[in-house]
């Protein structure tokens, strides 16, 4: 499948949305993003108020003006910088060494949102090495449970992805990414 009809075919997912909210919240001031794993999806230019973008995918880097395109391993690749927000959408359980994978998502960036397959039948999906994948199997591979969490239920097929917020300078766990903002206050306070 292309890369453009992989994207036309999740393009409208609720759970895409849902990401697009939680940025708008988490990233409000943010500086820079990162998405890992892109696979040539337009997720950036829905973030044109940062300044700084970058995608990073191993063969299919999203590429469009202001999106500064890497294509590379992302567990072999070093970026000279922490960046405020960092976005892996559907991507952690194609990864053979997920808990490398995810223990260095957590130390590219400020925030992260990621989202993978909820509890999808093992070889249901060519490509999925680590279905079925729940909440629990999440927490193994962060090495911590998120701040935030929500399973998404897609309106028009049986689909549910988990989405998870981690914040690494904190393990507060919030009711709603709008409770980033207290745990924020709170750090600052400390």
């Amino acid at each position: 499948m292309s890369n453009n009809a992989y994207w036309l075919k999740r393009q409208n997912s609720i759970y895409i949305f849902s990401i697009k909210q939680i940025v708008r919240v988490l990233g409000e001031h943010a500086k820079s993003i990162v998405d890992v794993g892109s696979n040539g999806c337009p997720y950036l230019d829905w973030f044109d108020w940062i300044p700084e973008r970058c995608s990073l995918d191993l063969r299919k880097p999203y590429e469009a003006k202001g999106v500064t395109s890497i294509k590379a391993d992302f567990l072999k690749h070093n970026f000279e910088k922490k960046f405020d927000v960092l976005t892996c959408l559907q991507v952690v359980e194609h990864v053979p060494d997920a808990g490398a994978f995810c223990k260095k998502l957590l130390q590219t960036a400020n925030v992260l949102i990621v989202s993978v397959p909820y509890q999808w039948k093992a070889g249901q999906t060519k490509g999925h090495i680590h279905d079925p994948i729940n909440l629990e199997k999440m927490n193994g591979w962060f090495g911590r449970e998120p701040n935030y969490h929500i399973i998404i239920q897609e309106v028009e097929s049986s689909a549910r992805r988990l989405v998870c917020v981690y914040d690494p300078r904190s393990t507060l766990k919030w009711r709603s990414v709008k409770g980033f903002e207290a745990a924020a206050l709170a750090n600052a306070s400390a």
